[in-house]
C-alpha cells in the first residue's frame, strides 16, 4: 500500500527518484528543479497529519496526578521530552497552512493539555530530567528550549484566542528554562553551543545582558572544531549537525559572522562524508552513534540557510537529496521553515555532491574513497579499520586479530600512510612474560597487584608485526594482509555484512550463529540490485571468533583464517 509520502512523490513525479535512484542519479535529476517551496511544506506538512490522530490517542488523563496530559515513550515512561515533542507535532499542523488542522481547535486542547504537564514537571530552578540519565539538566533543559522556540514563535504570530493558554504556559516554560541557562553547568562539548543557543533563542524573546554575558563566557572557552573542519566529538550523525544548527542559531540570531563561517566549513567537510543512500559514515564517532547508521537528514537545516545565503549549488544537491529521498526524517524543521520564510524561497540550482575523490581527514583518522556508488572508508585506530558500500550492498565492517596475549592480537592500526588511493595501516606490539619482582620491594603479603607489572622484567619476548595496505581503483578495492612474526598464531578476520541481504559461495560456522566461512574461490553479498563479490577464500582453521577478538557483530559475518605468518590479499568489487 502506498504510505502518503509515496502518494505525494507520485502526484510530484518524484516516486521513481524516491525509490530506486542512488545519489550521483539523483542529484542530476534534481539539479534542474526539485520541490517548489510550496510543494516541500505541503508534503512534509501531510507526513506530519498523518501522525496526529495517533498521538492524541497516546496522551494521558490523570487529573490531579503530576503526568496528567503527558505523554510516555515506547518503553512506556511518561516523561517531558516525548510530552513536548506531541505539543509540537501537533504545533506543527496546526500552523501549517498546508494542513488539514490549519488553526483546528480540535488541537488546542491536547496542545494546553500537553504544556500544562510540562510546567509542572519541570523544576523550580529551570532544569528538566531527561529521564533516561540526566536529572535536574541545564543542558536537556537547552535541548527542549531550541526544540520550542520556534514552535512558540509561530503560534504567536498567529495570535488565536484558543492558543493563549498554550503559548502563554510556552513563555512560562522559556522563563523558567532561562534560569537555568544563565547559571547551570554542562557534561559534554555539544553542550556548551546547545546551551549558548538556548540563551540566544531566551534572549531573542525575552532580551538580557545576563543571557549574553552567559554566551560570551562559554563560547571564551574557545570552539572544538579541527582543521578539517570535524567537532570534538567526531559525531557525524548526531552531535555535529546539532553543533551546526546551533552556531546557525546563535550567528544569526547575535549577528556573529564569524559563528557562520564555523558552520560552513563543517559543512564542507561533511560533504565527504555522504555516502550511497543518504548515509553518512558514523564509524569514527566519539558518541554513541558510532557504527551505527546515520543520515545526512540532521544537516538539513544548516545546508538549506546557506544554499539560500551564499546561493551554494553543493548545498543545494544535499538538500534536494534529502528531500527526494527521507523527508520524513526533516519534518521536524517545519517551525525553522516558519519561522523564517526566507527559508521558503527556492533553492539556487543544483549542482552535483562530491562522489569520485580520494581525502584524508587526518585529525578524525579517517581516509574517505568515493567512486559513484562504490564508497570506502578507511579508518585509523579503530577495531573497525575499513567499511565499503556499494549502491545499497554493505559490508559494514572488516576487523583483524590474532590470538595473541588477549586483547593485544586485535588490530587497531598505530601508524597510518597515504598515497593517491592507496592506504596503509600498521602496527607493533610485543609481549612476554614477568620475571619475579625485584626483592628489595616484595610486598610480604604476596598480592600482585601491590607489585606492579611494569616494575618487572619481561622474558620469552613474542613479537608480531601487522600491515594492511587498501587499494581502490574505480570501485574496485584489494586489501593486502600481512602478519609477521612469532610463527603458528591462530588469524582470524572479520568481514561484517548488513542485515537484509543475500550471502552465497560460503559455508556456515557451526559453533557461531550468524558466522560463516569463505573456504576458497569468491563470495557474495546481495542486497537488491546490487551486490558485492569478495575473495579469494582462505580458511586454514574454523575458529572465527578467536581469543581476544571483539564479540562477532550485527548482521552476518563471514570470516578468513589461517596461522601466522599470515598473507593473504583479498579482492571486493
Amino acid at each position: 500500500m502506498d504510505t502518503p509520502r509515496r502518494l505525494f512523490l507520485k502526484q510530484s513525479g518524484l516516486a521513481a527518484t524516491a525509490v530506486s535512484l542512488f545519489p550521483s542519479e539523483v542529484f542530476s535529476q534534481a539539479a534542474g528543479g526539485g520541490l517548489g517551496s510550496d510543494e516541500l511544506l505541503k508534503m512534509l506538512t501531510e507526513i506530519n497529519d498523518e501522525l496526529i490522530e495517533g498521538l492524541i490517542s497516546q496522551q494521558v488523563s490523570l487529573p490531579g496526578e503530576r503526568w496528567d496530559g503527558g505523554v510516555a515513550d515506547r518503553f512506556e515512561v511518561l516523561n517531558i521530552n516525548s510530552t513536548l515533542g506531541f505539543a509540537g507535532r501537533l504545533a506543527i499542523s496546526y500552523s501549517s497552512p498546508s494542513s488539514r488542522y490549519y488553526l483546528s481547535s480540535r488541537l488546542e486542547g491536547p496542545m494546553d493539555q500537553a504544556m500544562a504537564c510540562v510546567l509542572k514537571v519541570q523544576h523550580e530552578d529551570g532544569t528538566t530530567d531527561l529521564h533516561t540519565t540526566n536529572f535536574h539538566s541545564t543542558p536537556d533543559a537547552a535541548f527542549l528550549v531550541n526544540y520550542i522556540s520556534p514552535i512558540f514563535v509561530n503560534l504567536t504570530r498567529l495570535a488565536r484566542p484558543g492558543l493563549l493558554g498554550v503559548t502563554g504556559k510556552m513563555e512560562q516554560f522559556l522563563r523558567n528554562a532561562g534560569k537555568a541557562l544563565a547559571v547551570g553547568g554542562i557534561h559534554t562539548p555539544n553542550h556548551r553551543w546547545v546551551v549558548c543557543s538556548a540563551l540566544a533563542r531566551v534572549n531573542a524573546l525575552f532580551p538580557s545582558q545576563a543571557y549574553v554575558d552567559r554566551i560570551d563566557d562559554w563560547l571564551g572557552e574557545g570552539i572544538d572544531i579541527d582543521p578539517d573542519g570535524q567537532f570534538t566529538e567526531q559525531s557525524v550523525s548526531i552531535y555535529s549537525p546539532i553543533c551546526d544548527t546551533m552556531f546557525l542559531t546563535i550567528g544569526r540570531l547575535l549577528k556573529r559572522d564569524e559563528l557562520m563561517d564555523i558552520v560552513r566549513r563543517n559543512l564542507d567537510m561533511t560533504l565527504y562524508y555522504i555516502q550511497p543512500g543518504g548515509e553518512v559514515l558514523t564509524d569514527a564517532s566519539g558518541r554513541q552513534d558510532s557504527a551505527r547508521i546515520g543520515y545526512i537528514a540532521n544537516y538539513y537545516y544548516a545546508y538549506r540557510y546557506f544554499a539560500l545565503k551564499d546561493g551554494n549549488p553543493v548545498y543545494a544537491a544535499v538538500c534536494r537529496l534529502i528531500e527526494n529521498l527521507m523527508p520524513e526524517r526533516i519534518v521536524r524543521y517545519v517551525p525553522e521553515l516558519l519561522e523564517s520564510p526566507e527559508l521558503l524561497e527556492e533553492l539556487p540550482v543544483a549542482s552535483k555532491v562530491p562522489d569520485n575523490y580520494a581525502k584524508r581527514f587526518a585529525h578524525s583518522g579517517v581516509f574517505r574513497i568515493r567512486s559513484g556508488d562504490a564508497d570506502l572508508s578507511v579508518i585509523e585506530e579503530n577495531p573497525t579499520f575499513m567499511s565499503f558500500m556499494k549502491g545499497a550492498s554493505v559490508l559494514q565492517s572488516i576487523r583483524l586479530a590474532a590470538a595473541f596475549f588477549g586483547s593485544r592480537g586485535m588490530f587497531i592500526s598505530e601508524g597510518a600512510e597515504w598515497s593517491g588511493r592507496t592506504v596503509v595501516l600498521t602496527k607493533s606490539h610485543t609481549h612476554g612474560y614477568y620475571q619475579p619482582f625485584p626483592e628489595d620491594e616484595r610486598t610480604p603479603d604476596g598480592d600482585m597487584e601491590k607489585m606492579p607489572r611494569e616494575k618487572r622484567a619481561m622474558s620469552e619476548l613474542q613479537t608480531l608485526d601487522y600491515r594492511v595496505e587498501v587499494t581502490e581503483s574505480k570501485g574496485k578495492v584489494s586489501i593486502d594482509i600481512r602478519i609477521e612474526g612469532t610463527p603458528h598464531v591462530p588469524v582470524s578476520m572479520e568481514m561484517s555484512f548488513r542485515s537484509g541481504g543475500q550471502l552465497s559461495g560460503v559455508v556456515a560456522d557451526k559453533n557461531l550463529a550468524g558466522s560463516h566461512f569463505l573456504e576458497n574461490g569468491m563470495g557474495q553479498y546481495t542486497q537488491g540490485d546490487d551486490v558485492i563479490t569478495f575473495g579469494p577464500g582462505i580458511a586454514e582453521h574454523k575458529w572465527a571468533e578467536i581469543r581476544g577478538m571483539l564479540p562477532k557483530q550485527k548482521g552476518e559475518s563471514v570470516y578468513l583464517t589461517g596461522f601466522t605468518p599470515f598473507r593473504h590479499t583479498l579482492h571486493l568489487e
